[in-house]
């Protein structure tokens, strides 16, 4: 009996990346929502998120360090004994300085994208304060009291990352194009089931979807780019990572300290203020030591996040990252205030999506309507039979060649 649905091979490796993303995930909101005193913190300070953030890609120097010194002792040496020759040694890329593995124009380029980092994040930041100022108290305790942010239009992210593959001549076959399909319907629907509570489609929520979409964007933008940073410019997943940290934190603290000397930073009993270092300073002062030791872990717990995505992107293909990011958005929807039903609708169409991205990967493979005609199993299997064949074949060519030769010598001696 012909099985139409199979499985194929699972990569351990990239299971073992998804499983710790999602560890760290779960362990971020659950920091977040352990304690009232954490989520005042979180809620009052917005910026507070975006600098743990950055300080997680500052903290990436630790395991670029450890790589770098396990690097500088595996040096390869050339030795010509015939000419004498010295033995030379050849280091690793990753060990050059920076300014020496990228032009001045890709110098620029990386600074744009911190940058887009930076916009992503205040992108984040102006919608908090959109829905928390336009929405009236009631809708504010009900739905938009949101501690995570979760992207209302991430299949925009998915395709424009598809999209710019295609421009690059990239080949998908029959079962990724549909799989990718039904991936993005799943997505549409599941906005607008979304859509049609959150937002009331007045000018300040169109505005805020207008920012979605940006953050969407900005968001694949940078996920290509770093893909294209560790292949071509041969920068280490934490380089990249400790790079953008280096950059980006700074920002972080001045932009921090100005808004807290400005009228946004002076009013915390106004619920729509923006920051104040103040502030903050005066709220993690109330809290008590468990909970200041959980806030502490929060950072690192972001370094190694935005670690596996690296090492996900770097390790396997761009559409890797497709599913940690679900992943991400699921928890975020789930710790938010939703209703029983909308919960259940939203597993219910991870899951759907969690199966198209198996077969997107291979990992599940559908064996009807030709789906599974251009698996990469069953091209290195016709690769390997026509090679067989044409190899068999000169194998033929030679032996009768070979024979024949023979033939005309013996036929020679005879007439001798």
């Amino acid at each position: 009996m012909k099985l139409y649905i199979s499985l194929g091979i699972f990569n351990l490796k990239c299971l073992f990346y998804y499983a710790l993303f999602v560890i760290f995930n779960i362990y971020i909101a659950f920091v977040l929502y352990y304690d009232e005193k954490i989520e005042v913190i979180t809620d009052k300070n917005n910026l507070f998120l975006s600098f743990c953030c950055f300080l997680g890609y500052l903290l990436n120097i630790f395991p670029a360090l450890i790589s770098q010194r396990n690097s500088k002792t595996k040096q390869n040496l050339i030795i010509d004994e015939s000419k004498g020759e010295k033995p030379q040694t050849i280091k690793y890329i990753y060990n050059k300085a920076f300014v020496k593995n990228l032009s001045t124009k890709d110098i620029i380029i990386f600074i744009i994208i911190c940058f887009i980092l930076l916009l992503k994040d205040f992108i984040e930041y102006f919608s908090f304060l959109i829905i928390n100022k336009y929405k009236d108290e009631e809708e504010e305790e009900d739905d938009d009291d949101d501690d995570i942010y979760e992207e209302d239009f991430i299949f925009i992210e998915f395709i424009v990352i598809f999209l710019l593959s295609k421009f690059s001549k990239e080949v998908f076959y029959k079962h990724q194009n549909f799989s990718f399909l039904i991936l993005i319907l799943v997505e549409i629907i599941k906005s607008i089931f979304l859509l049609r509570d959150k937002y009331s489609f007045q000018l300040e929520d169109i505005f805020l979807i207008f920012l979605n979409i940006i953050y969407s964007i900005l968001s694949a933008i940078y996920y290509i780019y770093m893909k294209e940073l560790m292949k071509y410019k041969y920068i280490s997943p934490y380089k990249s990572n400790f790079m953008i940290g280096a950059i980006n934190l700074p920002i972080i603290i001045i932009i921090y300290i100005i808004i807290s000397f400005t009228p946004l930073g002076r009013n915390p009993d106004d619920y729509y203020f923006c920051d104040s270092i103040f502030v903050l300073y005066k709220n993690i002062g109330n809290l008590n030591v468990i909970n200041i030791l959980l806030l502490i872990t929060i950072p690192f717990a972001y370094g190694i996040i935005l670690l596996l995505a690296n090492k996900i992107i770097y390790n396997f293909t761009i559409y890797h990252i497709y599913f940690p990011l679900l992943l991400e958005n699921l928890i975020a929807f789930i710790f938010n205030n939703f209703s029983i039903t909308e919960k259940v609708f939203l597993i219910s169409s991870f899951f759907i999506e969690l199966i198209m991205i198996l077969v997107f990967f291979e990992i599940i493979e559908l064996n009807f309507c030709g789906l599974n005609e251009n698996l990469k199993r069953n091209i290195e299997i016709r690769a390997y039979n026509e090679s067989s064949f044409t190899i068999g074949n000169e194998y033929e060519e030679f032996d009768n060649e070979v024979n024949l030769i023979a033939n005309e010598n013996e036929n020679n001696e005879l007439i001798e």
